[in-house]
């Protein structure tokens, strides 16, 4: 298979990987910290209600679906990529992460300690994520 090919399909796998084991995490999160009932997602008041009032460990259980799923994510991109290639794939999923994390905390108010929590751990999580993978690479 090209190379090209190779890394783009990586990075498609392993920002699919994360987003499913974000969303995963999040159901448990739901689960055990469900909205009122009724209650209107579309709202942004009501939406900003429930943040400024939402369990310290609902908001956890969010930052560490960041984590995993950019974790997964990025250690499966780098180890599918061409090994011949620097690791550039794993760190683009970890970008990508980022940016759809920092585009939901700029639409939704977010505590101040949650979105610097947040940032933080897909960086972190895309930087260990992406070494992990490289040393799982053939070469």
């Amino acid at each position: 298979m090209p190379r090209i090919i190779r890394n783009v399909l990586s990075i498609f796998a392993g920002t699919f990987v994360a987003i499913i084991l974000i969303a995963l995490v999040q159901a448990v999160a739901h689960s055990m910290y469900p909205p009122p009932p009724d209650f209107d997602f579309n709202d942004p008041a009501a939406l900003a209600e429930l943040m400024a009032t939402a369990p310290v460990g609902a908001l956890l259980l969010v930052i560490l679906s960041y984590f995993l799923g950019t974790l997964a994510g990025s250690m499966l991109a780098t180890k599918l990529s061409a090994p011949e290639g620097p690791a550039r794939q794993g760190m683009f999923v970890g970008v990508l992460m980022l940016i759809a994390a920092v585009m939901n905390l700029v639409k939704i108010p977010h505590p101040l300690w949650f979105a610097a929590g947040s940032v933080a751990a897909i960086i972190v999580a895309g930087i260990i994520g992406t070494l992990a993978g490289c040393k799982l690479r053939k070469p």
